[in-house]
């Protein structure tokens, strides 16, 4: 859809839009005429990407924004800026993610591959959502991953890996749990108790060539998978960041996605079943009340701001 003009005066946030297939998400929507706010840690690659965007996409509405998304505190500062930044938000794409070969934690104390792929994006939302809901119909798209389905166990116990770390089954877990949270959010939106029409899905890119996967090594991978590591590294090398973007940009943008909300995705335009597990309601509930209480009890988390005096 690159080029059809269907997002003129619409403003779109896409949180590690600086390379891989947040940039390239980025892109196809700045083509359609989005306004666009992308993420980054480094300055220097993100103001060189905000010169890339702008000058493929042919117009200067492309801006980047600094950021910590490791920190619950990050995102909510983070959130703050954009509301600063603009008046309204009709597209939220959380693009950012992380796998790790060894085990490490953040500011917060929270283990870094559940930080990045499951508290960090629900920090964000949250912090978001009354500017998405002031600027109804909005959608919210979150990258996942089809490992989530390779999760075995209980997904609650041990949620910081501190009895056992391997970095492929900690981020098999945290997209389990980002998948459990978008169906929760997406029942949330639907019933009214977030407020407003507001869509939420789920997106498996496909693999692709990105900073991600470069950095992931064998070691990473449980000893029972490994044989598997040639092919997988093979299927990354030649997958490409920009076909990955698609099922992103059309969910993010197409017409006929305005009214698809609480479905999960891979690669292509047509929902597929996330098995049973991650539909059950009360697993949901349960992956809400997690991610409020990491939230919050975080050392990072910004105070509530008081309500106005009327």
């Amino acid at each position: 859809m690159d080029n059809i003009k269907l997002l003129v005066g619409r403003t779109a946030l896409i949180t590690g839009g600086t390379s891989g297939i947040g940039f390239h998400t980025a892109l196809g929507l700045a083509r359609q005429g989005a306004i666009v706010y992308v993420t980054g840690r480094n300055i220097s690659r993100g103001l060189e990407s905000q010169r890339q965007l702008r000058a493929a996409a042919g117009h200067p509405n492309i801006h980047f924004v600094r950021a910590d998304e490791s920190t619950v505190g990050g995102n909510q500062e983070l959130a703050h800026r954009i509301f600063n930044e603009t008046h309204q938000l009709h597209i939220l794409v959380n693009n950012v993610g992380a796998m790790y070969n060894d085990r490490w934690e953040t500011e917060d104390g929270y283990e870094a591959t559940l930080a990045m792929n499951f508290v960090g994006p629900f920090a964000l939302t949250e912090a978001l959502l009354p500017l998405l809901q002031r600027s109804t119909p909005a959608r919210i798209v979150n990258v996942n991953s089809a490992a989530y389905i390779l999760w075995k166990g209980d997904v609650f116990a041990d949620i910081q890996s501190c009895e056992s770390y391997t970095g492929f089954y900690a981020y098999s877990r945290s997209k389990y749990l980002n998948l459990l949270w978008t169906f929760a959010l997406a029942h949330r939106l639907e019933d009214g108790l977030e407020d407003s029409w507001i869509t939420a899905n789920a997106v498996h890119p496909g693999p692709a060539w990105t900073t991600i996967t470069r950095t992931s090594e064998a070691r990473s991978f449980p000893a029972s998978m490994r044989s598997l590591w040639p092919v997988v590294r093979l299927m990354q090398r030649t997958g490409s960041p920009e076909k990955a973007a698609h099922t992103s940009i059309y969910l993010a943008s197409a017409p006929e996605a305005a009214n698809i909300t609480g479905h999960y995705f891979e690669s292509n335009i047509h929902p597929k079943d996330p098995g049973l597990a991650v539909l059950d309601q009360t697993e949901q509930d349960k992956t809400w009340e997690l991610a409020t209480s990491l939230v919050r009890d975080a050392p990072t988390a910004m105070p509530s701001e008081p309500e106005p005096v009327l």
